[in-house]
């Protein structure tokens, strides 16, 4: 019941934990009611769309989220050795797959070790890691990852910056109405440099690729401006296709870690995966 109601209060909604922990709704829902008949206490407020903890539920959270977590790791760090032969599944945005990722992990694949890859956005690859599709996966601090759930460490922090083609003016918000593009509709790297430096929303994207070096080169090619991370941009940027439209006064910039479901981060391959991709504190 403990397990179940964290997991609820975690992921904010009976019927996403139900499916994190292989359980139907109406038991999820049962679990509940027996813990709160159990405490006398009304943990959750039922909402239109999920739950929200009450302040007997934020402080039960608290008081077992770590011991939960701590026994769920020493079990799995008990479990007998993952089969070697089995491949590691990975996902990952593409640029941050060939940049970061892929070039680390030779050392695995020398040991013997396969892996298995899988390009996607950050959000959607966390819940397929949670529902356990996936070993391991690449997130950032602007996607909305539960992170509670996670085991993350730190990979490396990258630059954003404006850009546009070579000739563009520079980049103002008043009156500007260029158009944009992004890698999704939400635009979270946008929004974040446009928050940092202006306090405002960034507009809606014209043109959205889910892969920024497609952004990247349709920015060349006159497609619109964009906020991408610098590394993308610094060899368009180089060969003199590409200017940087705004210098901010705080560099804005992002965090992005690797992340394993909570209690496997012991796991060997995983572990393993972590060492390379990971450096050390």
């Amino acid at each position: 019941m403990l397990r179940t109601f964290l997991c609820v209060y975690r992921c904010g909604g009976v019927a996403r934990a139900a499916g994190l922990l292989g359980l139907s709704q109406p038991a999820v829902s049962r679990h509940l009611k027996t813990l709160e008949g159990i405490m006398s206490r009304t943990l959750f407020q039922r909402l239109g769309r999920g739950v929200a903890p009450t302040q007997a539920g934020h402080l039960l959270a608290i008081q077992i989220a770590e011991h939960l977590d701590a026994l769920e790791d020493a079990v799995t760090a008990l479990m007998p050795a993952a089969d070697t032969s089995s491949p590691v599944l990975l996902g990952a945005p593409s640029d941050l797959l060939s940049v970061y990722v892929l070039p680390r992990l030779t050392p695995l694949l020398s040991q013997g070790v396969d892996v298995h890859c899988r390009i996607g956005l950050c959000p959607e690859l966390a819940q397929e890691l949670l529902q356990d599709e996936l070993d391991l996966v690449v997130v950032t601090k602007i996607e909305q990852a539960p992170t509670r759930q996670l085991h993350l460490r730190h990979i490396c922090d990258e630059e954003f910056i404006l850009v546009g083609r070579t000739g563009e003016k520079p980049y103002s918000p008043k009156n500007d109405g260029r158009r944009f593009i992004g890698y999704s509709p939400a635009m979270p790297m946008a929004r974040r440099y446009f928050r940092t430096c202006w306090g405002i929303e960034p507009p809606s994207p014209a043109l959205t690729v889910a892969d920024l070096r497609t952004v990247v080169a349709a920015v060349a090619a006159g497609a619109g401006l964009s906020v991408v991370p610098r590394y993308l941009a610094q060899g368009s940027l180089d060969a003199g296709c590409l200017s940087v439209l705004h210098t901010p006064d705080i560099t804005v910039s992002n965090s992005i870690y690797l992340a394993a479901r909570r209690g496997r981060q012991h796991l060997p391959q995983i572990r393993t995966a972590f060492e390379l991709l990971c450096p050390a504190d």
